[in-house]
């Protein structure tokens, strides 16, 4: 009996280390979840951080954009839209004439429009006609502008008719509004540009 206790009193005391063990083994897996909750806050982190980036990369699209205009929604037109008495304008350029050159918005939908409209002169079979387009001086920058229905933008053009080198009139003119292949001809009624043809312009502003 005392040799059985004993024996008993040996395996429980065997068996109270070991039923110690088990909180060991806790103690050592407890920084696991720690591990985890860090890395799941840099997780989060990097979402949050993720989501600002989405964020600013998708705000320009919610502003809407306008199209450039296109030749088939704009009207030219010179002002004054004859010759007659233009020479004889006190407002006219000394020995020269000037005339503008309108681009109105007929279609449904504004637009944007931005530098200058590209011009040819066509002889009387439709041949271009060389010919030389400068900025006049002090011309203001170009800007892009907004063109709601019905409103326009102009260019004022100048050029001389007095000197020794005025041959061969043109017959019409062709227009391409800016970032356009296709034109507007228009005819021009505005006698001979001298000076192997050179025109002075300004660049396209609110009209």
């Amino acid at each position: 009996m005392i040799a059985a206790t004993a024996a008993v009193t040996v395996s429980c005391g065997q068996q109270a280390p070991q039923a110690q063990q088990p909180p060991a083994v806790v103690t050592v897996t407890q920084p696991a979840p720690q591990e985890s909750a860090e890395s799941q806050g840099s997780s989060e982190e990097t979402s949050e951080q993720g989501g600002s980036s989405e964020t600013k990369v998708s705000h320009p699209e919610e502003i809407p954009t306008q199209k450039p205009c296109q030749t088939s929604q704009l009207r030219a037109r010179f002002y004054p839209g004859t010759l007659v008495g233009l020479h004889d304008d006190p407002t006219q350029p000394a020995g020269g004439s000037r005339t503008k050159l309108r681009l109105a918005n007929v279609g449904a939908k504004a637009c944007t429009i931005e530098g200058d409209a590209r011009i040819e002169f066509l002889d009387g079979t439709g041949a271009v006609m060389p010919a030389t387009f400068v900025d006049k001086a002090g011309t203001l920058p170009a800007e892009a502008m907004s063109i709601g229905t019905r409103e326009g933008v102009a260019q004022e053009l100048y050029w001389i008719y007095q000197t020794g080198d005025c041959v061969d009139d043109p017959a019409k003119v062709r227009i391409y509004p800016p970032d356009n292949t296709e034109s507007i001809t228009l005819d021009w009624n505005f006698g001979t540009v001298c000076g192997d043809r050179r025109v002075e312009r300004t660049h396209l502003h609110s009209d």
